[in-house]
């Protein structure tokens, strides 16, 4: 999914969906490749972080969009086309961050792939590029669909952002990662004006020449691949203060992609956030 993702000044304004609990909905023009549902927060400085917490959904991938790594390609391209992701972002004026959890190869303790997927812990920022934790390392969390998890993304003063990512249940396994955020603090040094966001989505790659390629900035893709059974329980927007206010009503805005603008409803048929920023995740691509 591409990383310009909220240009505010370049939004067409899109009729309100009826299950929503008061957020505006905006189309944005330049997201492009992927099947998503964001829920974005307005850009102001009262907020330094975005906390949620859910249910992660299951996927269920078109046979026909399978793909095994050419000759001289990199054995971790082999796997579906189509990738669940489910995050959290913030974004400022020149910065921008997308973390959390994308569905990936699971490697052992010893570094090996095991030929199996799950969901695993990432970020990436506008100017940083993607990273993983370490293969093998104790922080290279999975979590599996069904799992309840609970992550955070927070704005450091000193112009990085921590993502702290938690499964809860019998193991409650848990991790901290923190990293640089090119562009982040303004030139007094403090930090700029932020939006936040979660999103559960689809994103998807193309076959040029048998390789994979990546989607974004390209129409959305059709697919047999589904996402079913999550669901966000409650998103909070995270003062310096210690309290809380929830990505709902109108601190929020819906955010949607012009591949899915005209067919809202079909792809996205549990959409509608609740008081405490709840959500169903449910994706339906078309499949033509």
């Amino acid at each position: 999914m591409t990383l310009a993702w909220l240009v505010l000044l370049a939004v067409t304004p899109a009729p309100a969906g009826e299950l929503e609990y008061a957020p505006a909905a905006a189309i944005v023009e330049k997201a492009r490749g992927a099947w998503f549902r964001k829920v974005v927060s307005r850009e102001g400085s009262a907020f330094e972080g975005l906390e949620a917490w859910g249910v992660l959904p299951e996927p269920a991938f078109d046979p026909a969009r399978e793909h095994a790594a050419a000759p001289g390609e990199d054995a971790y391209k082999t796997g579906p086309l189509d990738r669940p992701d489910v995050y959290l972002g913030l974004h400022a004026d020149g910065a921008e961050v997308d973390a959390g959890l994308i569905w990936d190869h699971v490697y052992g303790a010893d570094g090996r792939d095991t030929g199996e997927f799950a969901y695993r812990v990432y970020w990436r920022t506008s100017k940083g590029g993607w990273q993983n934790p370490a293969v093998g390392a104790p922080d290279n969390l999975y979590l599996r669909p069904g799992d309840r998890f609970a992550p955070t993304l927070r704005a450091l003063p000193d112009g990085s952002a921590r993502l702290a990512v938690r499964r809860a249940g019998t193991d409650g396994a848990g991790a901290g990662y923190q990293f640089p955020v090119p562009g982040l603090l303004a030139a007094d040094g403090s930090l700029k004006p932020l939006s936040f966001k979660r999103v559960h989505s689809i994103d998807q790659f193309r076959l040029e020449n048998g390789r994979r390629r990546g989607n974004e900035g390209r129409p959305a893709l059709a697919t047999g691949t589904t996402l079913r059974g999550g669901r966000w329980e409650g998103a909070h927007l995270l003062r310096a203060d210690g309290t809380r206010a929830a990505l709902a009503g109108g601190r929020a805005v819906v955010a949607r992609g012009v591949d899915a603008a005209g067919r809202y409803g079909d792809v996205f048929p549990a959409a509608g956030v609740g008081k405490g920023g709840a959500e169903e995740m449910r994706i339906l691509p078309p499949r033509s």
